[in-house]
């Protein structure tokens, strides 16, 4: 007589998202591609971690943002900005499951606007945007390129970057279901501030965010993640 065999389903399509502080994250797609964001080197004066990634992302000319040599497996780069640094490049690239491409943003210097990139990362179902130093509100072009986020990292430290009211405001816009803090120096006050008023916070002192689309939750959890960078 024929018997029914249980068939096991496939384990649910995962992105993890780990953070080494300031604006530097490390993604896994459910295919196992790492790309790192936003690398910084030893004179952040944070622990620089060993990564081997397949794809770096660069947002912004300054060490703490493009220390892309940390990386072995000499990997594939991807720079939000020209050869100059002074104008946005256009990114789209596949690399293995990972759909990768930046939209240009404003950042500051202390003496003037200048231009950055933000970076969305497809994989798994997801959509993962880095948003760099941006320092200021999004347009509406900007956020018709970004399209459906789940996940946000936005800074929060201000100075080169929006500040905890600002970046409040961006969340705003995007509604993604889940927004990380990130480029604020473990300044607890900051924040504060920038979680004030928020119904839904989750801590994650260690380890990295595992992130599954039919486990999402509704606009908006606040996820504040320990860093490896101690």
């Amino acid at each position: 007589a024929f018997r029914a065999v249980p068939v096991k389903s496939a384990p649910p399509a995962r992105v993890s998202v780990e953070w080494f502080g300031h604006s530097f994250f490390r993604l896994v797609s459910p295919g196992g591609t790492c790309i790192i964001a936003d690398p910084f080197g030893p004179e952040m004066g944070f622990r620089v971690p060993a990564v081997r990634p397949h794809a770096v992302t660069i947002g912004r000319e300054h060490p703490h943002h493009n220390s892309a040599g940390i990386a072995a497996r000499n990997p594939l780069v991807l720079w939000g900005l020209g050869g100059d640094g002074g104008e946005c490049a256009k990114v789209r690239k596949t690399v293995g499951d990972v759909l990768i491409y930046n939209v240009p943003v404003t950042q500051r210097t202390y003496e003037r606007r200048t231009k950055g990139s933000a970076f969305v990362y497809e994989a798994g179902g997801l959509c993962v945007a880095h948003l760099g130093d941006v320092a200021e509100a999004l347009t509406p072009s900007q956020l018709r390129r970004l399209g459906k986020i789940h996940v946000v990292m936005v800074p929060i430290g201000g100075t080169f970057a929006v500040g905890p009211d600002g970046a409040r405001k961006i969340v705003e816009q995007i509604r993604p279901n889940i927004a990380i803090p990130m480029h604020y120096w473990d300044d607890e006050s900051l924040l504060r501030r920038f979680l004030r008023g928020a119904r839904r916070v989750k801590k994650l002192e260690q380890g990295p965010l595992y992130v599954i689309k039919r486990k999402l939750p509704p606009p908006t959890l606040f996820v504040v993640m320990g860093h490896q960078g101690n």
